[in-house]
């Protein structure tokens, strides 16, 4: 049997290259108690032996991670899987799943390439039971094997098209409804939506004019992210900048902004140190503010960060792939509970999946309702220079948005 307590890490470059780069043995801390208490159902007594299946040798549940760890932008991922390592360490000390089954995280690195994630997946999925990470870029390219293989694959971020697919376990709102709220809540000001190529950036691209019809907005005006931008958004007279570039653009879109906006960012996919003094940012957001106090769900994310990760900041994207495995940790006691690993057993779980504890971390969402309620929660945090309300990232809660047109919007995109 495997050693619970052991975070395990096997990390996959290419076909041609695969080496185990970490084992560490992280010691348990204060906090712990807490989480088991809250994340686990697990009776008692010891679970019921549980069948061999893809991923699963009888000892060790294997789960895959398929990320940008060496490519441009990479520093995202580095981050968000740090909490994902966070929270299965703290599961793995604490008995593993049912008490009984430790995890490993296989890891393969496309560096940012579509291409290579598409020649990485099916070996990827040959040795997990689900994915517990798959990031934006390598979306497209390991679909086709999810739905091939009825695999489930956890998604840091979300569109309206994840959302609404049963092989995704998403917790974040999605872009195009984030666009709508903002919309709503501002329809006689002036929005520029500045977008690059990722999927994030084609998805907030094509729904924005959509968005904006059904707010009633009347100055909405797209840019791209390679276009000069200080010229079109000063043009455009925009006073409001929604932007949704990935990491690598960030810099410049910064740097090349006219002064004297209202800038717009997802939180969990920019590093909020790349600021200037003449704009005013504000920070969307998923989830509670920097506090232990804040959520019933921070304080064992936060000890959970102190033992495995203690130089670590307070980084929004860390606490995103934290919040992104709580769904996915459930659905595995369910399984080992139950008896069976079976990918295609999961995958029957994750559709019917009912309410879902999010600690608060996230909200929840009842999965089984045949009308899915309003996508979620939206917070808006803006960066202060008082101690008033600011949490440990510098940022205070301003406003807390939802759509109140999301079924018209998705509609509107499905036609």
């Amino acid at each position: 049997m495997a050693t619970v307590g052991n975070s395990r890490v096997t990390l996959s470059k290419s076909p041609k290259y695969r080496l185990v780069s970490l084992i560490a043995a992280f010691v348990l801390g204060v906090g712990c108690s807490d989480q088991a208490e809250n994340l686990s159902d697990v009776e008692d007594q010891q679970p019921l032996s549980v069948e061999r299946s893809v991923g699963f040798d009888g000892d060790i549940i294997r789960l895959g991670v398929i990320a940008n760890l060496t490519g441009s932008g990479a520093s995202l991922d580095r981050a968000r899987l740090t909490g994902v390592s966070a929270y299965w360490s703290d599961v793995n000390a604490l008995g593993g799943i049912g008490g009984r089954y430790a995890v490993e995280l296989n890891i393969v690195d496309h560096s940012g390439n579509p291409g290579l994630a598409e020649e990485l997946a099916p070996g990827l999925l040959d040795e997990v039971v689900s994915l517990a990470f798959i990031n934006e870029t390598a979306l497209g390219a390991v679909h086709p094997f999810l739905v091939e293989g009825q695999v489930l694959g956890v998604v840091a971020t979300s569109t309206l098209d994840w959302e609404s697919d049963t092989r995704f376990l998403t917790h974040s709102p999605p872009i195009e409804a984030v666009a709508l709220a903002l919309f709503e809540n501002a329809p006689l000001s002036k929005w520029c939506v500045v977008t690059d190529g990722s999927p994030l950036g084609v998805g907030l691209r094509r729904s924005a004019p959509q968005a904006a019809q059904i707010a009633a907005a009347q100055n909405v005006t797209l840019i791209g992210i390679e276009e000069d931008l200080a010229s079109a958004v000063s043009a455009a007279a925009c006073e409001h900048v929604l932007a949704e570039v990935s990491e690598e653009f960030q810099e410049k879109l910064i740097s090349s902004l006219p002064p004297n906006r209202t800038v717009y960012r997802h939180a969990g996919l920019t590093d909020p140190t790349i600021e200037r003094s003449d704009l005013q940012f504000s920070y969307i957001d998923s989830g509670p503010p920097w506090d232990v106090d804040s959520a019933s769900g921070m304080r064992p994310f936060l000890a959970a960060l102190l033992r495995h990760a203690p130089d670590a900041g307070a980084d929004t994207r860390m606490r995103d792939g934290y919040v992104s495995q709580i769904r996915l940790h459930q659905l595995l006691e369910a399984a080992v509970k139950d008896g069976d690993l079976r990918r295609s057993s999961l995958f029957e779980a994750g559709q019917t999946h009912t309410r879902i504890q999010m600690l608060g971390l996230a909200e929840e969402i009842d999965m089984s309702l045949e009308e899915p309620p309003l996508p979620r929660n939206i917070h808006l945090q803006v960066k202060v220079n008082d101690d008033e309300g600011m949490d440990g990232r510098g940022w205070k809660l301003d406003q807390t948005l939802r759509p109140q047109n999301a079924s018209a919007l998705e509609i509107e995109i499905a036609n």
